[in-house]
């Protein structure tokens, strides 16, 4: 978590995040931040340091870190357990965007920008397991589409309100272990679509359209009305 005074995209923050790890904060170019202080404050008072809650049953059970937090006036880098992953991890990186900063999630490869930094046709991404991307690159898009699985089934690219396309995958779709069935909502329910595909690839290219704007899919494909 640092601060950027302009929108980054994803392999910059990849970059800035591998060389906080190493310590070099002027190679990794971030700048001291009265917002960074206030979010560790913040941060601390609700998921306390371990050295923090040592001796203190309910404050140890407070802490999701697995060791200390690497801080400094520019950056904070928190090593979070798996098992806290799924109640803590929305709630630091909700607690960055009100601060102003950005949240990178290295495992998933995915920067959650603050709001200020969000265009006006953003699209937020949802898969079934991990968490919600408000400002969705298309990179992290190929890569969500690429990670279905029998457990991680579903995804979720929506756009403005009554807009989205979807996927589920498998059996727990409806389909056999390698369909994908695809929907797509243009506004109305009247403009809601399936089609049912055989190739990840294929699903792959038809987010990357939806992504771009794309007023005509690349794939050819059998829509039928669900309305």
């Amino acid at each position: 978590m640092w601060f950027e005074p302009e929108r980054i995209p994803v392999s910059d923050a990849a970059g800035t995040y591998e060389r906080l790890c190493d310590g070099d904060l002027a190679g990794a170019g971030v700048v001291a931040s009265g917002a960074v202080a206030a979010f560790h404050r913040e941060l601390t008072g609700r998921f306390p340091e371990l050295s923090a809650a040592e001796g203190d049953g309910a404050r140890a059970e407070a802490s999701p870190w697995t060791a200390g937090l690497d801080v400094s006036a520019a950056h904070v880098i928190m090593p979070m357990s798996w098992s806290r992953a799924d109640g803590t991890a929305p709630e630091v990186v909700a607690l960055a965007g009100r601060h102003g900063l950005v949240c990178f999630d290295p495992q998933a490869r995915v920067l959650h920008r603050p709001p200020a930094q969000r265009g006006t046709d953003a699209l937020s991404l949802q898969p079934c397991v991990g968490l919600k991307v408000e400002d969705a690159d298309p990179e992290v898009i190929e890569r969500a589409v690429h990670r279905l699985s029998e457990d991680n089934w579903f995804l979720i690219l929506e756009g403005r309100s009554g807009h989205f396309l979807q996927v589920g995958h498998g059996p727990n779709a409806g389909l056999s272990a390698g369909g994908f069935a695809v929907e797509h909502r243009d506004g109305s329910p009247e403009r809601h679509y399936r089609c049912v595909l055989s190739e990840r690839d294929q699903v792959a290219a038809l987010f990357a359209d939806y992504a771009s704007g794309t007023t005509t899919w690349s794939v050819d494909a059998r829509w039928d009305s669900l309305f």
